[in-house]
């Protein structure tokens, strides 16, 4: 009997040798939330997070943190210099929502390796053309703004997957947005739209569009064309119909037509084409 338990912990150990052989344990970036301690780290800092604090004028040390990819300035208060910004050639990530900043500061556009950019809640009233040179950009966020129109020239943030804009006041976008083919995911919710922007058509992996809270009355046809399409968002809109073919959207999940005064038989209509999607009125 002990033989056999002996063996039986033998085979245990010989079957689970080499379980995690190819596994890794995650990367930790090393992190600092506070200038102090991202000074006193600062050949191997890659992320400052000061969300929350005081920032005043950032210090020119931050440009000798040769892996600093990250910073993080979200709901920070009294900034007055941000002249480095233009120095960080490693940054990817820069988060300066809520921060009050009335304008993108010009020392952002000298950042053409950042990737991911949070300007949310800031007042900004316009964008300036120069944005169309952060051609690495993948992730914009200019929620909550007060945007009346973006650049043409956004169209030439070839790498953008993923675009926020909502709750500004939009009455269009241009049509070179047509140029984002990569673009994946775009909200465009509470603006003033009164039409789905042609600048959206025929993009070939575009997958979530939400439109919600504005005063588009019609879909067009090549909207529910979109090859990708997997999240369409109408809530609120004055929609009272959607376009006779919808078998372009194969791979469409989620359709939100709630609040949109849309008549019981095109309800009928509209679940008979899209047996498979979920559907909410």
């Amino acid at each position: 009997m002990k033989k056999s338990v002996v063996l039986g912990s033998v085979l245990s150990v010989l079957l689970c040798a080499g379980c995690f052989k190819h596994r890794e344990a995650p990367y930790r970036p090393v992190i600092a939330t506070t200038l102090a301690d991202a000074v006193a780290k600062k050949d191997t800092v890659e992320r400052i997070d000061l969300s929350g604090q005081t920032i005043g004028a950032l210090p020119q040390e931050l440009a000798s943190m040769p892996k600093l990819s990250a910073l993080l300035l979200r709901n920070g208060s009294g900034v007055t210099s941000l002249a480095v910004l233009s120095s960080l050639k490693a940054l990817k990530t820069l988060d300066l929502s809520s921060t009050k900043v009335p304008e993108v500061p010009a020392e952002v556009f000298a950042l053409t390796g950042l990737k991911q950019l949070y300007l949310a809640e800031n007042g900004i009233a316009a964008l300036a053309p120069a944005i169309g040179g952060l051609t690495a950009l993948t992730y914009l966020n200019l929620d909550r703004n007060q945007l009346a129109q973006v650049p043409a020239e956004l169209g030439n943030a070839a790498d953008l997957r993923w675009l926020r804009l909502n709750e500004n006041k939009l009455t269009a976008l241009p049509p070179e947005l047509a140029k984002l083919t990569k673009l994946q995911r775009i909200y465009l919710r509470h603006n003033q739209l009164t039409a789905v922007p042609e600048g959206l058509k025929g993009l070939p992996l575009l997958e979530d569009i939400s439109l919600s809270g504005n005063k588009i009355a019609e879909v067009p046809g090549w909207m529910a064309e979109l090859p990708k399409a997997r999240q369409v968002d109408l809530d609120g809109c004055p929609v009272t119909k959607l376009p006779e073919k919808l078998d372009g959207w194969k791979k469409l999940q989620v359709l939100s037509l709630v609040r949109c005064p849309i008549a019981d038989a095109e309800k009928v209509r509209i679940r008979a084409a899209l047996p498979d999607t979920h559907i909410a009125f």
